[in-house]
């Protein structure tokens, strides 16, 4: 459920804030909504500083890391991520003339150890020294008088010097330019750097050891900010400042006996129309297990949108079953959960929720492969008597098994499909008409229902060839009618008003039900992407098996492995696009769920002993 929220202001002697807010910190129940920008020096300079040490910390974050049970002061870590800044800065400089000094180096391979010095010297002398790289082809066309010296070629360039005795005589060619510097210097100046780069990667090595007190500076700075732009987020008028904010209605009572005990004023009501409080979810013991999911996505349902965790764990499930499509993969999903099980104990942590996920997941998928007969896509493995008798005939993956079957399984998985997409459409329509009850408008969301209902009839009819009852027709234009007449009806709005606003959608309301069609054609990509798993196993399983005798065996190991590796990937890879699409999009759309909402984040201590001076 998303817990109800109440907003309070809290009002507050200008003289104590700092102690106010350090309490109300401690009490860790109110997310706090800033009155006005919270603009001041203190947050740009704690700002700065946190991302000086985030750089730091990803900079070091590259070195092997040990732990030092040696402390500092703040203001020792600070220089030291100065340090850290400065090193890093000073490794890219090198870096930098080193590639440079690099290419001069190759120059000189390339055209021997010549320098601009030593070419000047020549010239004092009347001896003029041009370097060119020509095509090979050019030189029978060179002039007679032109006293060349080849240094190098190769099979289709030449690199050649002109030694001259004027100085404006040249080739037509475009000229090489001489490095200032010699070989030598370069040389030398690579060494120093590549010493200098030792000296550095040494130094970084032993800053790396304090990344944990980095990190935990980093929280505190963190902290120090948060209280900073509480702080300064706040309304003064005159001896009073106040604040606003918003804390679960089941936590108000801690407030107010905060606020009676420190003296603080308060005021807590009702949040209203125009006002947007943070989503807190409470989830069951048994809907929990779907909240990385939600992580992962980062998706937050607004304060007055619907906590659909029980649905979208259910249905979650059942698409990962038939898109996955496959006990034996099954069986490896739980065998992977097993081990990360005993990790997770043997650690001491409690099971991660993904753990638990991921066990329900598995065995869906297990019980889904099982009575559709799939097992890593074989038939031979299908065909065993203990297997084939926990398949389903008329849901056979390879009904070739059961000769005389009446029904084609693909045409009943489809039907599954399709009724699976009724359902959890039709149900965004009831949840919508008992939210709505007993407003008139809750007759619209059952004309909703109406045209889904119509429309599944539909579908089944064009997809499967199933004969369309005569009602259909009915169904679909009696909740269009519905819809139209009841949807804009409402509190201080006419019957007569609502009829003409709804007319006056009438041609929306009709693009609406060509999307819930589309909605319920979508579900069908359940059955396609679970035959594709399936077809790519087959095919993997049908290049092995010529392979599985004699010396090419363990090819054919390799083969399935790789093969079916690919296989459990993209199909990994199709929950995320099309699994959660159907929960995200088409549920959630049919809900009128827009996913506006950001996570309540109240203004507490999660650091302890969180001081100015020494970090423990």
């Amino acid at each position: 459920m998303i817990v109800p929220m109440q907003k309070v202001t809290l009002f507050i002697s200008a003289r104590h804030k700092d102690a106010a807010l350090r309490q109300l910190r401690k009490l860790g129940v109110v997310h706090i909504q800033h009155l006005k920008p919270p603009i001041s020096d203190d947050i740009s300079g704690l700002e700065a500083r946190l991302n000086s040490i985030e750089k730091s910390l990803l900079i070091i974050s590259a070195e092997n890391q040990s732990v030092t049970d040696k402390t500092y002061k703040s203001n020792d870590i600070q220089q030291m991520v100065d340090e850290i800044l400065a090193l890093s800065s000073e490794r890219q400089q090198i870096d930098g003339i080193i590639e440079e000094k690099e290419s001069l180096l190759a120059w000189f391979e390339r055209w021997g150890k010549i320098s601009a010095a030593e070419v000047e010297a020549l010239q004092d002398k009347g001896i003029y020294i041009r370097l060119y790289n020509v095509p090979k082809n050019v030189l029978k066309n060179l002039p007679d008088e032109a006293i060349v010296e080849i240094l190098h070629e190769d099979r289709n360039q030449v690199l050649l010097a002109l030694v001259a005795e004027t100085e404006d005589q040249r080739l037509e060619f475009k000229e090489e330019l001489i490095p200032r510097e010699n070989y030598r210097s370069v040389t030398v100046e690579l060494d120093r750097l590549a010493v200098r780069n030792e000296e550095i990667d040494k130094r970084m090595n032993e800053l790396a050891q304090y990344a944990d007190q980095l990190q935990a500076y980093k929280q505190n700075l963190e902290k120090r900010l948060e209280f900073a732009t509480v702080k300064s987020g706040m309304q003064d008028a005159e001896e009073i400042t106040y604040l606003q904010g918003y804390c679960p209605q089941d936590k108000v009572e801690n407030l107010v006996r905060a606020s009676e005990k420190e003296g603080w004023g308060y005021l807590s009501e009702e949040p209203v129309e125009t006002d947007n409080p943070p989503t807190l979810l409470k989830l069951s013991k048994w809907t929990s297990i779907i909240k990385p999911v939600f992580d992962f996505l980062g998706t937050v349902p607004g304060y007055r949108e619907y906590d659909i965790s029980q649905y979208f764990l259910f249905f979650f499930s059942i698409f990962v079953a038939m898109i996955i499509g496959d006990a034996g993969y099954g069986a490896i999903f739980l065998l992977i959960s097993i081990f990360a099980h005993y990790k997770s104990v043997k650690s001491g942590k409690p099971l991660p929720h993904a753990i638990k996920l991921f066990y329900v997941l598995s065995i869906c998928t297990i019980a889904w492969g099982t009575i559709t007969g799939n097992w890593f896509g074989a038939v031979q493995i299908a065909a065993l008597p203990v297997f084939k008798a926990m398949t389903i005939p008329q849901l056979a993956t390879f009904p070739e098994l059961f000769p005389g079957l009446e029904v084609e399984p693909r045409q009943k998985v489809m039907y599954i499909c399709f009724i699976i997409a009724v359902t959890q459409l039709g149900l965004a329509n009831i949840m919508n008409f008992i939210k709505t009850f007993p407003q008139l408008k809750c007759i619209a969301n059952l004309g909703w229902f109406s045209v889904i209902a119509g429309l599944f009839l539909v579908v089944l009819n064009l997809v499967l060839g199933m004969a369309m009852p005569g009602f259909t027709v009915s169904l679909i234009v009696f909740g269009l009618l519905a819809t139209i007449v009841f949807a804009n009806q409402g509190k201080g709005i006419s019957f007569i008003k609502g009829v003409v606003q709804g007319l006056g959608g009438a041609f929306t309301t009709f693009l609406n039900a060509i999307g819930s069609f589309s909605n319920i054609i979508s579900y069908i990509r359940l059955f396609a992407v679970g035959m594709a798993t399936v077809a790519i196993a087959s095919s993997f399983n049908q290049i092995a098996v010529p392979m599985m005798k004699g010396f090419t065996f363990p090819a054919a190991i390799i083969v399935l492995l790789i093969g079916h590796g690919l296989n459990i990937a993209m199909g990994l890879l199709s929950v995320i696009v099309h699994g959660v699409r159907l929960n995200v999009l088409e549920f959630s759309g049919q809900l009128g769920m827009e996913w506006t909402g950001y996570n309540y984040a109240p203004f507490q201590e999660n650091i302890k002993n969180i001081t100015e001076g020494e970090i423990k």
